[in-house]
C-alpha cells in the first residue's frame, strides 16, 4: 500500500514537473522573441480555443442529427418507403451512418470557417501569423506551431469522442426509435463524463479505465504528455475506443435487420 501510494506521488510530481518545465521554456520563448501568445481576444485565440469554447455547440449538433436520422423514418412512416428501394437494410443504414460521419466533418469545418471569417472582420486577421507554443517532452525541444496546424491536430484529437457520441445516438435512434431518447442519452453522457472522470482520477479506480470517457480525449498524449491517470497509453485508448465503436454499431444493424415495419 506505501508503495502505491509513493507511486502516485512520483507521478503527480512528474506532472508537476512537466507543466513547470512546459511554462518555464514558454516564458523564455516569449521574453527573446518578444511577442504575445496568451491573447485570447483575437481570431488566433478564438481559434486555438475553438473546441473548449463550441465543442458542446457541435457536439449538440452532431447528436441531434444522428439521433434522428433513423427514428424520424419511423415516427414518419417513411421507412416503408426506404426500405422498398433495391437495397438491403444493412446498405441504407450503412448510408446513414456515413451521412452522419460526413455531417461530424461539415459541422466542424463550419464552425472553423465562421469563427475565421467572423473574428477576422472583427479583430483583423494579423494574429493568424502568431504562433502556437507547444513543449514536446519525448524530444525536450519547444514546437513552433503555425495556428493552423495546431488547429488540425486538434481536430484529429476531437473527433474521436465526436463520432462515439454520434455513433451512440445513431444507435438509440435505431435501436429505440424514439428521437427524444436518442439525443438525451449522449447528451446527459457526454455532461456527467467530466464528473466520472475527476472521481476517477481522484480515486484511482483502476478498472474504470476502461470507461471511454477517460480514453476519447487524446489531446493528454499530443507531445509526450503524461495522461491524467497512470498507466495509460495511446495504444490502449485506441483499443478501448474502437471496442465501444463496434460494440454499438453491431446490435445497431443486427437490430435494423431484423426489425418488424409491419405495424408501422
Amino acid at each position: 500500500m506505501q508503495k502505491l501510494i509513493h507511486g502516485e506521488q512520483e507521478y503527480k510530481t512528474k506532472q508537476e514537473y512537466n507543466k513547470s518545465l512546459e511554462k518555464r521554456e514558454i516564458n523564455h520563448y516569449i521574453l527573446e522573441n518578444n511577442i504575445d501568445i496568451n491573447k485570447t481576444n483575437d481570431v488566433r485565440g478564438i481559434l486555438k480555443n475553438i473546441f473548449s469554447e463550441y465543442g458542446l455547440f457541435i457536439i449538440v449538433m452532431i447528436v441531434m442529427i444522428a439521433g434522428t436520422i433513423v427514428s424520424e423514418e419511423f415516427n414518419k412512416g417513411t421507412i416503408k418507403l426506404l426500405l422498398v428501394k433495391p437495397y438491403s437494410r444493412n446498405k441504407i443504414l450503412l448510408a446513414k451512418f456515413i451521412t452522419v460521419l460526413i455531417m461530424i466533418a461539415f459541422t466542424i469545418v463550419a464552425v472553423i470557417a465562421m469563427e475565421l471569417i467572423v473574428g477576422g472582420i472583427i479583430f483583423g486577421f494579423d494574429s493568424l501569423s502568431v504562433p502556437v507554443l507547444q513543449y514536446n517532452f519525448t524530444t525536450g525541444n519547444l514546437e513552433v506551431l503555425n495556428i493552423f496546424t495546431y488547429l488540425g491536430i486538434e481536430i484529429l484529437t476531437q473527433v474521436p469522442k465526436f463520432i462515439l457520441l454520434a455513433t451512440l445516438a445513431f444507435s438509440c435512434s435505431t435501436l429505440f426509435t424514439n428521437s427524444a431518447v436518442a439525443i438525451a442519452i449522449p447528451l446527459l453522457g457526454y455532461m456527467s463524463a467530466d464528473m466520472i472522470n475527476m472521481l476517477v482520477i481522484q480515486y484511482k479506480v483502476q478498472f474504470m479505465k476502461l470507461f471511454v470517457s477517460l480514453n476519447w480525449n487524446f489531446e493528454e498524449y499530443l507531445f509526450g504528455n503524461l495522461p491524467k491517470m497512470e498507466g495509460m497509453t495511446c495504444s490502449f485508448s485506441i483499443i478501448i475506443c474502437v471496442l465501444y465503436f463496434v460494440a454499438m454499431l453491431i446490435p445497431t444493424f443486427i437490430t435494423f435487420k431484423k426489425k418488424n415495419i409491419k405495424n408501422i
